[in-house]
């Protein structure tokens, strides 16, 4: 295993999301969140979050709306669980998630638990890809392949939210 996969493996064990008292108690202004998220989480999973697409979430019932025009704890949490999601899940499927909780009540329950999730998983998959054999280099292929049937199985058992 090469340094640079050694460094993104380590990397990946330490990925982590803030408590729900970390996130700011205070609302604030879309271009505020949007850096916000960006600081949060690794720039592959922020990248493209535009206003845009934050007014369509609300728009389409997956956020709910703000209030004077600013966010609170809740569409921080809720937009850090839905960049995490979005590549692997349709938005559909994160709506129905946010909604089989209990909406916007259910939301700080929802994202502690994912959080933790979140923290486990990625150092499992850590683990799991450290253990390949020293200098082989299908690490981006198992990465991809594990992703590939993490995410058929999270569609299948979909149905199973209500």
């Amino acid at each position: 295993m090469t340094e640079i996969q050694k460094n993104s493996l380590d990397t990946l064990a330490k990925r982590s999301l803030p408590r729900w008292e970390e996130l700011p108690d205070l609302e604030l202004y879309m271009d505020q969140v949007l850096s916000l998220i960006g600081r949060y989480i690794p720039s592959g999973e922020a990248k493209g979050l535009t206003a845009s697409m934050v007014n369509n979430y609300v728009k389409q019932k997956v956020l709910p709306p703000p209030v004077n025009k600013r966010y609170g704890r809740g569409h921080i949490a809720a937009l850090l669980m839905l960049c995490t999601l979005k590549s692997v899940m349709p938005i559909s499927a994160i709506q129905q998630l946010f909604q089989s909780r209990g909406g916007a009540e259910g939301l700080q329950q929802l994202y502690s638990g994912f959080r933790e999730l979140y923290s486990q998983v990625n150092r499992a998959v850590a683990e799991q890809l450290s253990l390949l054999p020293s200098g082989d280099d299908r690490l981006f292929l198992c990465a991809a392949l594990g992703s590939q049937a993490a995410q058929s199985l999270a569609m299948e058992l979909l149905g199973e939210l209500g």
